[in-house]
């Protein structure tokens, strides 16, 4: 053969390779039809062309070229890692977490399907996606190769460009609510410069609902870490509409979505047992103003098949650079917020998630005396009723000094009433003198009219106590779904029959708890010392009407708290007849049936029981105009 003829070939050979294997320009993939699309709704056909997914940017970082459209078939497996607190979901397209399972709580009263914390029914999307935006491949499409699977863990990985790889590996433990995840990036990664990947949870979690609405909806958690490392103040954020779309934050401990009684809570761990954990630049993805408003809002009203959801979704995690070959942990706690069970946590500061309020102070007591109950008679119900005895108890010593205090003055005002009368005729053109007049009266002769208003006083002092447990009745996760007598749990209404129309405001359910409390109040109203004063009969006159307005507020508060107020009113029922026993002992209320008069200015003394005034003076002379007046006060 010619030599040079060889030498051509050859030449035409090399260059053949050379332009199929590094020169040509890869092939296009052909773009799917339509009915291929819908044949296969799991697969999106950004993944299927190689399209970079939405919100993904190659600007973000540089040095990454794209990645390659995977060859691997497109079967998605689920794999189930499970102990007796938690049942989990994990899929190989993108290696994400698609459902948590709380085998130990029930989704509805007297129903049997253990409560979701996360699942596709509750939109709540694939929780720890992670993605590398320089990429310009949307990673949670992507179909991962399963390394290993056991029992109780699972490995991913995913080939990339140039010898790149990712690495996904969870394991759950024997016991307990977290379950720990960590990601390995393989291969050369360019560090000259920043590129960085994002690890995102759930959109949505559980929640409860009080009545027609949700009395604790999606909020999201964020504790940060100051330059000492430790724990600042945890702070408890409203899920509403994001302005630019996301949310940056630097230095953040740890991160995630609550409800009222439970959480999804991601951490980072630290590299070695002895180095402090890593605080990360947390990255919170929610829905811009406007955008899909009117079907957030169908969400949380009406829901899916009648169920109210969380409007808006909100992913929170963390966005963290890429450190090649370098193990990078997380734990993520999924699990109810019970006291016992974050005390186990409280390393990391996980009792935290429990947000009593301004009056948390008063919130931990109620709950300690209400546990401890618990443990004595074994009911829920019962414990209320005990609590409730143990605060009249406390608040019996104020309770009866202020009706010390209102009989004393109403007696003072009766006294005086006389002299008001001829102040207020004397007087009655020059209003401003009037009022001065009387003002030196009340003065003159120690009355204080402000001291008759002591019923109002208490109840405005119990306003905390009221607060505190309307946080209690929502926070508290002993309470939940706690049966008694008829009410089926104690943190919603009671619920004591549908009705068959719904009523503006009160919605489709007869609670009757809010009216016996209504009924209860009134009656003992009446049993309140009736004072013969104008502005103090008004007064107790509004105060009834608030007590029915009262009713109205109430008609949806938890069957829990209703007990409360029902059993204080029948409590302060009692307690007023014992008052008014104490006061007819201590002369300040005379004998049952006896009528009391008070002689007015210039008139004679005829003598009381008691002292009718806080001096002590059985009766008053004052000196006048020569008129004499005398006014009876009937004490009931």
């Amino acid at each position: 053969m010619d030599k040079r003829f060889l030498q051509t070939m050859l030449i035409c050979f090399a260059i053949s390779f050379i332009y199929m294997d590094w020169i040509r320009p890869p092939s296009p993939q052909p773009s799917p039809s339509p009915e291929t699309v819908a044949s296969n709704p799991q697969q999106p056909a950004a993944v299927i062309s190689g399209a970079p997914a939405s919100g993904a940017s190659a600007s973000d970082d540089a040095g990454i070229s794209p990645a390659p459209v995977s060859d691997e078939p497109l079967e998605e497996q689920l794999f189930s890692l499970s102990n007796e607190e938690l049942e989990l979901e994990i899929s190989n397209r993108g290696a994400v977490l698609t459902r948590a399972i709380l085998p130990a709580y029930r989704e509805e009263v007297g129903s049997e399907d253990p409560l979701q914390l996360i699942s596709q029914d509750l939109l709540s999307g694939n929780a720890l996606e992670l993605q590398v935006p320089s990429l310009g491949v949307d990673l949670g499409q992507r179909v991962w190769q399963v390394v290993e699977s056991t029992d109780n863990s699972v490995t991913f990985r995913t080939d990339l460009a140039a010898g790149r790889g990712v690495v996904r590996h969870y394991s759950l433990p024997d016991d307990g609510y977290e379950l720990f995840t960590s990601v390995t990036f393989e291969g050369d990664w360019p560090v000259a410069t920043d590129i960085r990947y994002e690890l995102l949870g759930a959109k949505r979690i559980r929640y409860d609902v009080s009545g027609r609405a949700a009395s604790y909806p999606n909020q999201w958690v964020v504790a940060p870490r100051n330059r000492q490392g430790q724990i600042g103040e945890v702070e408890h954020l409203e899920v509403e509409a994001v302005e630019s779309g996301e949310i940056r934050k630097d230095g953040i401990a740890w991160a995630g979505l609550e409800s009222n009684y439970f959480a999804q809570v991601i951490r980072p761990l630290a590299a070695t047992q002895d180095s402090p954990a890593p605080s990360l630049a947390l990255l919170a993805y929610g829905v811009r103003p406007g955008e899909r408003t009117a079907e957030f809002e169908d969400l949380a009203s009406v829901g899916i098949a009648g169920r109210p959801l969380q409007g808006w979704p909100l992913q929170v995690g963390y966005r963290r650079k890429i450190e090649p070959a370098t193990l990078h942990e997380y734990a993520v706690f999924l699990g109810p917020k019970s006291p016992i069970v974050l005390d186990q946590h409280e390393d990391w500061g996980a009792t935290e998630l429990i947000d009593y309020g301004f009056f948390g102070w008063l919130v931990s007591p109620f709950l300690w005396l209400l546990r401890t109950f618990d443990g004595l008679v074994g009911s829920w119900g019962l414990s209320i009723v005990l609590l409730t005895f143990c605060i009249r108890g406390v608040l019996h010593p104020v309770n009866k000094k202020n009706q010390r205090q209102m009989q004393i003055q109403q007696q003072g005002m009766a006294r005086l009433k006389p002299q008001m009368d001829e102040i207020k005729e004397r007087y009655k053109n020059d209003a401003p003198k009037q009022q001065r007049k009387i003002q030196e009266l009340f003065k003159s002769e120690g009355v204080n009219p402000a001291a008759m208003f002591g019923g109002c006083l208490f109840i405005f002092l119990q306003l905390p106590i009221w607060l505190a447990l309307i946080n209690t009745f929502t926070i508290a996760i002993e309470l939940r779904q706690a049966s008694f007598l008829w009410i089926d749990d104690l943190t919603r209404p009671d619920m004591l029959a549908m009705m068959p129309f719904s009523l503006p405001f009160l919605g489709n359910y007869f609670n009757i708890l809010p009216i016996l409390y209504v009924i209860v109040t009134l009656v003992n109203q009446k049993m309140m010392p009736q004072s013969e004063d104008p502005q103090a009969q008004a007064q107790q006159k509004m105060m009834s009407f608030m007590m029915i307005a009262f009713g109205f507020i109430f008609y949806s508060f938890a069957a829990g708290l209703m007990i409360y107020f029902i059993t204080s009113a029948l409590i302060g029922i009692f307690e007023q007849k014992m008052i008014r026993r104490d006061l007819r002992a201590a002369g300040i209320l005379p004998a049952q049936g006896a009528t009391r008069e008070i002689s007015g200015p210039g008139g004679s003394t005829q003598p009381s029981p008691g002292p009718a005034g806080p001096g002590g003076s059985k009766g008053s002379g004052s000196k006048g105009n020569g008129r004499s007046g005398k006014g009876k006060v009937n004490q009931r």
